[in-house]
């Protein structure tokens, strides 16, 4: 569900006309791009760097969200800078030549519909262990780390195959003078539309609805079982037991909220690509801004997910503010000296160090 689908028909649309805008208008355009590009790649660098760094974060839960983060840097790495390319050069517009520019070509669309695809992979994963944590909080202790690396390599590997077509269907076109970096399925297929027409159906019933629905009958079999009054198989007293349920409850809603985002980041550009491709059928130069607004909308979740947690993870928030003053102490060359403080009782009854 790339971007750049938004302008391309049949034929090679380059829609130059609707970015000749007012420089104001770009200037604005590029410094919303520019913020969301700092705050997603530091805040994404920080998860993913404090998770890995602080043994008492490796949980199967930040472990899974750490590898959203992961996936979140590709996309201030490789879907804004194209935007803010298209903004000053226009729709499709490539400005890099030779062999090297048309495997940008290829992979620069690669990387972002990837990292989209690796995000809800990456969500369904984190139900799944709320659902395994709260259904089988005994065995869900030992879950060990390869469990969770086969996991992590599992949804990459599905969010790579599923869009290996682009690194046929992208190519360079000359046209005026001009570079761009368009899709075509021809060969084999005749008709560009049609097939990208089924391309988006498939991913969208195979990224986007079934996680979804797999997120939400699981969550909600969690809330339902949260609600009922706690099996007494476990042997624990009834502090740790509240105290375990409390904490279910915080990494339940930290989840929780994290999907909301999604579906209220994704869920514009989706419905445009719709009706795109299903009722005006034909390129968009028209609907410039608000194809640039539903896409912005949607690149800005990878800044928006750090934030997130950061206020919803108590134990993140502690974790970066003992990396930094480590950091700090050690000229930024933290050693293993530097350990988070150990986490509260509450958190060690469930978030263990997977082994």
């Amino acid at each position: 569900m790339n971007s750049s689908n938004l302008y391309q028909n049949t034929t090679i649309s380059t829609c130059d006309d609707a970015f000749h805008e007012s420089i104001d208008s770009k200037a604005a355009k590029t410094t919303a791009y520019a913020v969301i590009m700092l705050i997603s790649l530091m805040g994404n660098s920080a998860i993913v760097f404090v998770v890995f760094k602080l043994q008492q974060l490796q949980t199967s839960t930040n472990l899974f969200i750490a590898n959203m983060a992961m996936s979140d840097l590709l996309m201030p790495l490789f879907a804004m800078p194209r935007m803010m390319t298209m903004i000053h050069f226009g729709a499709n517009r490539w400005l890099i030549g030779g062999n090297f520019g048309l495997a940008m070509c290829k992979l620069a669309p690669l990387f972002q519909d990837v990292s989209t695809a690796v995000s809800i992979q990456s969500l369904a994963l984190v139900a799944a262990d709320r659902f395994y944590n709260v259904f089988y909080p005994v065995k869900a202790q030992v879950m060990n780390l390869r469990v969770v690396k086969l996991a992590i390599a599992l949804v990459w590997s599905i969010a790579f195959v599923v869009h290996s077509p682009y690194l046929y269907i992208y190519r360079i076109y000359l046209q005026e003078g001009k570079d761009y970096c368009l899709l075509s399925w021809s060969p084999p297929f005749a008709n560009n539309m049609q097939a990208q027409k089924i391309y988006f159906i498939l991913l969208f019933a195979l990224l986007i609805a079934l996680p979804l629905c797999t997120i939400s009958a699981l969550y909600t079999a969690v809330v339902i079982r949260l609600k009922r009054k706690p099996s007494p198989r476990l042997h624990q007293s009834d502090k740790a037991r509240k105290m375990r349920e409390k904490h279910n409850r915080a990494i339940l809603q930290l989840a929780i909220v994290i999907v909301i985002v999604f579906v209220l980041c994704w869920t514009p550009f989706t419905t445009f690509v719709f009706l795109k491709f299903f009722v005006w059928g034909k390129t968009l130069c028209r609907q410039s801004h608000t194809a640039f607004a539903v896409q912005f909308i949607a690149h800005s979740i990878s800044a928006i997910n750090p934030c997130v947690y950061a206020i919803f993870s108590s134990s993140y928030r502690r974790g970066l503010k003992e990396v930094l003053t480590c950091c700090a102490s050690q000229r930024c060359v933290p050693t293993k000296s530097c350990r988070i403080s150990p986490v509260a009782v509450d958190e060690n009854l469930e978030m263990q160090t997977v082994r």
